[in-house]
């Protein structure tokens, strides 16, 4: 995923003077992503925490190769289609919308898990949300577009989001009809609000 980054970055480079705002802004939240995929990992810290304590999965068993394929794959996809289709609007909205939305389940981890200081990834995942707000500021400055493409913004995000997730579940050896039974016996736990 960082050498295929790279090779984006390296396109950039050469063909700065030519590229469109949005796909200057997108090379930028790209950087953010790759390093927040880092922070994330750093000592496993991340997979410890969803598989351990939320998906109840011994994390022992995971490896950060099986286990990131299917972000590899859904991080490229986004990235790359954007970057290639500047002018389809509702692509580039989708990768904004996943910049706030990683700043916005990183502060509510900390809630949730309870947790005394950041969550991992919590500083890249901020970073990638001010960014992503900024960048849609400068968008809307610079560039008249329909607001409709927000909409298929969400439903491109959203939609491949939740592939995503489904596949990550079958790599971890659970499935999402486990993995909500799993989230909500924790939620539950968590907020107090046990069967009697």
């Amino acid at each position: 995923m960082t050498l295929i980054f790279v090779g984006w970055v390296l396109w950039g480079v050469v063909n700065w003077s030519n590229l469109l705002l949005v796909q200057k802004l997108l090379l930028g939240l790209y950087a953010f992503l790759i390093l927040h995929e880092y922070e994330e990992g750093y000592k496993d810290r991340f997979v410890q925490l969803m598989a351990g304590r939320l998906l109840q999965i011994d994390h022992r068993k995971l490896t950060p190769g099986v286990t990131h394929i299917a972000q590899a794959v859904y991080i490229t996809l986004l990235f790359s289609l954007a970057l290639v289709f500047p002018t389809n609007l509702w692509l580039v909205f989708g990768v904004l919308i996943l910049g706030i939305f990683e700043g916005f389940v990183h502060n509510m981890g900390i809630f949730m898990f309870q947790l005394k200081g950041t969550s991992p990834g919590w500083y890249t995942a901020v970073a990638m949300a001010v960014y992503s707000i900024w960048s849609i500021v400068k968008i809307n400055k610079a560039i008249d577009y329909d607001g409709i493409m927000w909409l298929w913004g969400f439903l491109w995000f959203y939609g491949t989001f939740l592939c995503l997730q489904i596949s990550v579940q079958f790599l971890c050896g659970t499935t999402p009809k486990n993995t909500i039974s799993k989230a909500k016996s924790f939620l539950q736990q968590r907020f107090g609000g046990r069967d009697k």
